[in-house]
């Protein structure tokens, strides 16, 4: 009897470590981010689709219009592909960072940028 009782209580422990209980990150909506480019900061409005654990979304600035695709969110931590216009070009970014309410912040990489780091917040 005591055999089964630490057996069943082995493979409920393991059951409830193997899954995930934490919903991704809710990170819908239009966002302001601010990166910062080299010591000049790029203003950025953003707007995010999320369906489940995966987002797409769009962005203008001054220098031009984006897409955002490829977007991943697990628990507050997020992944995605920019699609920038940077000086009349379409320039790919690697988009990853967390979120923690309203807050946004991460990092753009690109091999001839290098790593941008950014923060948004979350619009009204």
């Amino acid at each position: 009897m005591k055999i089964s009782i630490i057996l069943l209580m082995l493979v409920l422990s393991l059951t409830a470590f193997g899954s995930s209980t934490n919903a991704p990150a809710d990170i819908s909506g239009k966002w302001s981010l601010a990166a910062d480019a080299g010591g000049q900061v790029v203003y950025v409005s953003v707007d995010l689709k999320q369906t489940g654990d995966t987002f797409t979304g769009t962005t203008s600035s001054d220098m031009g219009g984006g897409t955002i695709d490829g977007g991943k969110v697990t628990d507050k931590s997020f992944t995605a592909t920019l699609h920038a216009t940077v000086q009349g070009s379409i320039v790919d970014f690697a988009m990853s960072g967390t979120v923690e309410g309203d807050k946004m912040s991460g990092t753009l990489n690109n091999s001839q940028f290098g790593s941008i780091p950014f923060t948004a917040t979350k619009d009204k």
